[in-house]
């Protein structure tokens, strides 16, 4: 039915790819719009390795076609969009923000229709790109931002029946008009709106952003979208909204007023908030994925070197998982796994950062680590307390681990440097007698008079028995 990335470990997201599909699934058919997911790889071709199934409905077109040839949709975009829509994209990518952006579509029924899109991407280390978003049709929408421009009888028209809440502003301002709908929307009678302060209604947090948009229209003589706000239910909590906000003229042609079309976007807002966690955290155990404890990596080395203090990576590899998740499955070996992440996280302040980063490999950040035995004695309480027995659908399990230690600055300058030590270190300490392992020195061949003074600190390896 669809196409999905492959499993090679240089193309893959950072994430576990059918877990995330498996939630885009999941939430689709009770969204109007359709979510995607679309990949530029880097060669420059793109391709959708998610779409969901409202895509047919909107364009005619099936998730198999679009998975074959994402030309099919992306030459949909309008002639005049297209360069801007890719080129906005792109820039999102490079700067790390997520994109929002308004775009006609020109069907094959010749009809165009108006999209509101929302992604957010995320650069892989192979150089490709993707994007995770969600796009609604705001064709509606559109018709009555037009319908501002026509007449004062069709304006009221769509104004009565909009969904929307649409209102009028003066230069100062204040309410002049509000849409039947505020009183559905938000719970105020209209008598007790028009006439006020718009801000009286705003948090004040965002009230100053909300005066430099009106500025910004004012100044330009032009619309001017995307503004977003919370504003205050009757019941006293606080609803977030976006609003386009157009200029109005007088007979002389001088601005005298605004209007505005407002929507309630606490849904998006919630959704933008889990496709943002989704493309960041394993979605099993909810710990920070590969690219997202990179990031929390690369800004404690920042920090570190700031502050003149050394951090240390653990790369944890559990030993006899493999055997337990065969004989008893996967659904049970989820289910310890996640009893893992919980005892790891135990074991650690708030300040240190754990990730999973594969099946069952896991990496942990500790800051403002002194010396190498800060870092054994967390390393060697993490290995206590995961080979304490679990005890999951009425079966006691056992798992042991083997653990890694790579410091800055004496094992590496960035965060690929420092969990590849760490990983080798974590090789190393398999091959070491016992079940559970703390390897800490430099690999074999690695030796300097810096390493051997700073490893001087504990021992090189150390075993269960060792521990004790």
């Amino acid at each position: 039915m669809m196409q999905t990335p492959s499993d090679d470990n240089s193309s893959a997201p950072s994430m576990n790819v059918s877990d995330l599909l498996e939630h885009l699934r999941a939430v689709s058919p009770y969204l109007p719009g359709f979510i995607y997911q679309l990949c530029l790889t880097a060669e420059g071709k793109f391709h959708y390795t998610y779409t969901s199934p409202r895509l047919e409905k909107l364009f005619g077109l099936t998730q198999q076609q679009v998975a074959d040839d994402a030309n099919l949709l992306l030459k949909m975009i309008h002639p005049d969009d297209y360069q801007r829509v890719i080129n906005e994209s792109i820039e999102c990518a490079e700067t790390g923000r997520a994109w929002h952006s308004e775009f006609r579509m020109i069907l094959r029924t010749g009809r165009v229709m108006w999209i509101e899109a929302y992604d957010t991407p995320v650069k892989r280390s192979d150089g490709s790109i993707v994007w995770t978003g969600y796009g609604n049709d705001i064709t509606q929408r559109k018709n009555y931002e037009t319908a501002l421009n026509d007449s004062e009888t069709k304006f009221r028209a769509f104004v009565e029946n909009a969904n929307d809440i649409i209102y009028s502003l003066s230069l100062d301002g204040v309410l002049t008009y509000v849409s039947p709908n505020w009183s559905e929307i938000l719970g105020h009678s209209l008598s007790e709106v028009v006439g006020k302060p718009i801000e009286e209604f705003i948090h004040p947090d965002d009230v100053m952003a909300l005066k430099n948009f009106l500025q910004q229209v004012w100044h330009s003589h032009q619309k001017h979208s995307g503004i977003e706000y919370r504003i205050k239910h009757f019941n006293g909590h606080w609803c977030w909204h976006r609003s386009n906000i157009a200029p109005l003229f007088d007979k002389q042609h001088e601005l005298d007023s605004y209007t505005g079309i407002a929507r309630d976007i606490a849904e998006h807002k919630l959704m933008m908030q889990r496709m943002s966690h989704m493309a960041h955290h394993d979605t099993l155990t909810g710990l920070p994925n590969r690219a997202s404890f990179t990031q929390h990596l690369n800004q404690a080395i920042t920090l570190s070197e700031r502050q003149q203090q050394a951090l240390a990576v653990l790369f944890l590899d559990l030993d006899n998982f493999k055997p337990v998740n065969d004989k008893h499955g996967h659904a049970l070996g989820d289910l310890l796994l996640q009893q893992v992440a919980n005892r790891i996280r135990q074991c650690l302040r708030e300040a240190d950062i754990v990730g999973r980063i594969g099946g069952d490999e896991f990496v942990v950040l500790l800051q403002n680590i002194h010396h190498l035995a800060n870092a054994r004695q967390t390393a060697e309480k993490i290995c206590e307390c995961l080979c304490i027995p679990y005890e999951i659908d009425g079966k006691i399990l056992h798992v042991g681990v083997s653990i890694g230690i790579s410091l800055h600055p004496l094992h590496g300058s960035n965060a690929m440097q420092l969990v590849r030590y760490a990983d080798e270190a974590m090789y190393e300490a398999k091959k070491m007698p016992g079940h559970v392992q703390v390897f800490a020195s430099p690999p074999l061949g690695v030796s300097s008079s810096k390493q051997d003074d700073f490893s001087q600190d504990a021992p090189s390896a150390k075993t269960a028995d060792d521990q004790g």
